[in-house]
Formats: C-alpha cells, sequence, structure tokens
C-alpha cells in the first residue's frame, strides 16, 4: 500500500469517530467560519469522491459566497498540491443548470473561470482549476481527480 493511501484510511479511521461540534474539525480538516474542509490528496471520480466525503460524515464542497470561494481558492494556491480538485457541484440532474450535490435548487453563486463552463457535451461536474488560480471549471465527472469534502459544525 502506498504511503498516501495508508495516510488517506488514517484520517478516515479517525474521523468516523468524531462529531463536529463546537469549534472543533475532525482531523486532517481545516475550519473557516462555521464549516470544516478536506483538501484530498487521493483521487476518486466525482462519485467515488462523493462517497468518501460522506464516509469522513460530510459532501463535496458546496461554495455558496465569495468569501467562502476566496478562502478555498486561497488554500489550494498556498497549500494545495492537485492541478485539479472536484467540487460538488454539478449539471447531473439537468444539462445546463448547475446545482450543489444533486440539489433541485440551481446555484446562485459562480466564479467560473473565463470561457467556462464551456458545456461540451461530457463535462458536468465542477472543479477548482489550478491553471486559472482555481477558478471554476466544468470537467469530466469520471476522470479521477482529487477533491475538497465539507462539513458544518455544529454548535
Amino acid at each position: 500500500m502506498a504511503p498516501h493511501q495508508v495516510l488517506t484510511l488514517m484520517v478516515v479511521g479517525f474521523c468516523m469517530f468524531m462529531q463536529v461540534q463546537g469549534d472543533r474539525c475532525p482531523l486532517g480538516f481545516v475550519k473557516y467560519k462555521t464549516s470544516c474542509y478536506w483538501f484530498s490528496t487521493t483521487k476518486g471520480s466525482f462519485s467515488e469522491a462523493r462517497s468518501m466525503c460522506r464516509y469522513l460524515k460530510s459532501d463535496l464542497a458546496k461554495v455558496t459566497n465569495k468569501d467562502e470561494d476566496d478562502f478555498i481558492r486561497h488554500f489550494a494556491l498556498v497549500r494545495g498540491k492537485a492541478e485539479l480538485y472536484f467540487l460538488g457541484g454539478s449539471e447531473l440532474r439537468q444539462s445546463g443548470r448547475w446545482s450543489w450535490n444533486g440539489e433541485e435548487q440551481q446555484m446562485t453563486y459562480t466564479n467560473w473561470a473565463p470561457g467556462q463552463p464551456n458545456y461540451l457535451d461530457k463535462e458536468h461536474c465542477i472543479v477548482l482549476w489550478k491553471h486559472v488560480n482555481y477558478q471554476w471549471a466544468d470537467f469530466y465527472c469520471d476522470h479521477a481527480l482529487n477533491y475538497i469534502c465539507e462539513c458544518r459544525v455544529l454548535k
């Protein structure tokens, strides 16, 4: 087993037993305001990434405002190592209608890179793209990429 896989299993093991309460985040997550974020070091398709986030008692990140987007982009620029990170946004429910984690409501905040989304017939998931300072792009859901999980802090 590769070292990064062992580390991921350790984080997963610890997160399974931790409740996100008070001001603390699970091990490996970073806190910002009322959320905790995990920037994966492993890769998976959109559905695999979502499954892993759920296993960690979280979901793929849902970016709902500029402040949150600025934090995630800054963290990715300073500490991230991946070229692309899946977020929880997609148009899988309805083509051309972007929503978070399969929700019915269309997203209201976006931060698309210039020329994005380009609506290629096979790019239905949102990624942060390093090439454009981690602005958003539409990308193939079945490619194995890094991803960002988010859970809310319970008070």
